[in-house]
Order: C-alpha cells, then structure tokens, then sequence
C-alpha cells in the first residue's frame, strides 16, 4: 500500500471513528431527560450510597489520614474505575453491536470497539474533571502539585482498556455470552481492586497481591492527592508493565482472529 493510500485510509478510520461516536453518544442518551449530564450522575449516585453505607452506618476511616475523608478517598478511586469497566464492557459488544452496519459498509473491526472505549473514558474522565472541580471548593486540603501525575496515569488506563477490549470483542463474535462472563469478572476485579478499602486494612499478606493487579497503581495515583497517603510498593511497577503488554497482547489477538469475523458476525 503506497503512502497517498495509507494516508486515505487514516483518513477514512479517523472520520468513520467520529461517527462511531457520536452514533454511540446519540444512542446512548436518545430519550434521557437528563442527557449527557446522566453519566455523570449515575456515578454520583452510587458514590452517595456508599458514602452513606460506608461512611455513615460503617464509620469507615481511612488508615494514616486524619478526619472524615473517606468520601474523598472513595470518589478519587471510583471514577477512573468507572471508566475502565464501563469501556471494557462497552467494547466487548462493540462488535456485534454494530454487525448490521459492517455488512453494508467497509468499517474497520476495531473502530467500533475503539469509539465505545474512548466514549466511556470521554464521560468519566468529565465526571472526574467535575469531582475535581468539587473537592477544590468544598474539599479538604490535597496536594494539587501531584495532580499532573495522577492524570497522567489515565493514560496507561485508558491503553488497558483499548487491549483488553480489541480482544475480548474478537472473541465475543465466536463466544456470544461472553459479555455475560466478562460482567462477573468486572465485579470481581473491582473487588480486588483497594477502591472501597484500603491496602493496609487487607489481612496478613494478601496485600502484596493487590499490587500485582494494574489498576491498582492507578488508584494509588488519584489517591496520591490525599497528603499523607503512600502508595502500595511496586503497584506503580504493575501499571506500566500492564501498559505495555495488554495492549500488546489484545491486537495480536484481535488480528489473528480479525480474518474470521465476517463469518460468524
């Protein structure tokens, strides 16, 4: 393929991405009263009833912090959880979703399931914008000097994602209840994730192993705000090994399988 055709074809994947979208937005919200403002919301709405399990009938506290910032401690973990289970859920359909359109149009297989992951991230990273925005006029004090860090960390994140839902949408075409599976182990994943807990509260040595999940240092570094919070030894290590791999190892499984798709889509 001549470099002029290479640059058609970028250009044709990044315009059908757009579609992809704004179709997923448009769908998305289509009926909602609330709009777009719902998924920033919803997240609200559940961080308030944790706040009143946890906070205010379990009295939870957050280990080596003075006062009452779990609620902080809660929403710096949740949103970037947010985003990352809701593009790989949302991906992982991505294809099969979009199956009737693929078969009357030349779509790429990974646009769809790359605009469901950036639509997710998109949403949540708002939602994360505007809990900031919240904590800077009614929070406690943070350390805003580790704040670049912490966005960054996004980053490696949203890469996650992006390969673990390449893959899992390849194979969902072969596998139809995988979605459903893929559910069960979000949940579980969220709770081996320290989100609603701390590290240190974990018995014995099991926290070790929290710092071998990749998500993990992504907690750790929203959290980083919290001054006075340490992070979990060599979770930061886990993250960008996880970075590097997962998406790696999702597009060579979305390309060996990519030949067969038009078959059982």
């Amino acid at each position: 393929m001549g470099l002029s055709a290479q640059r058609d074809a970028a250009s044709q994947g990044a315009a059908l991405f757009r579609l992809f979208v704004r179709q997923d937005l448009r769908q998305r919200f289509a009926g909602n009263l609330l709009g777009v403002a719902w998924a920033v919301l919803a997240p609200l709405l559940q961080l308030a009833v944790f706040n009143l399990v946890f906070v205010h009938i379990l009295k939870a506290r957050v280990p080596g912090l003075e006062g009452d910032v779990y609620l902080v401690f809660l929403a710096l973990g949740f949103w970037p959880w947010f985003a990352f289970s809701e593009a790989v859920t949302r991906g992982c359909t991505a294809i099969t979703d979009h199956s009737g359109l693929a078969g009357k149009v030349a779509v790429p297989r990974a646009v769809p399931v790359l605009a469901a992951v950036s639509t997710a991230f998109l949403l949540h990273g708002l939602g994360y914008l505007l809990v900031l925005l919240m904590l800077v006029l009614f929070g406690p004090a943070l350390d805003w000097s580790r704040l670049p860090l912490a966005m960054l960390h996004w980053l490696p994140l949203l890469a996650m994602a992006a390969g673990l839902a390449l893959a899992l949408a390849a194979v969902q075409v072969f596998i139809r209840d995988l979605a459903q599976t893929i559910g069960l182990l979000i949940t579980l994943w969220f709770f081996l994730t320290p989100i609603i807990y701390a590290p240190e509260t974990v018995p014995g040595g099991l926290a070790q192993w929290l710092a071998i999940n990749p998500v993990t240092g992504i907690v750790d570094a929203q959290r980083a705000l919290l001054p006075g919070l340490a992070a979990l030894p060599g979770s930061a290590v886990a993250t960008w090994i996880g970075a590097a791999l997962i998406p790696l190892l999702g597009w060579l499984v979305f390309r060996r399988l990519r030949p067969h798709l038009e078959e059982f889509e």
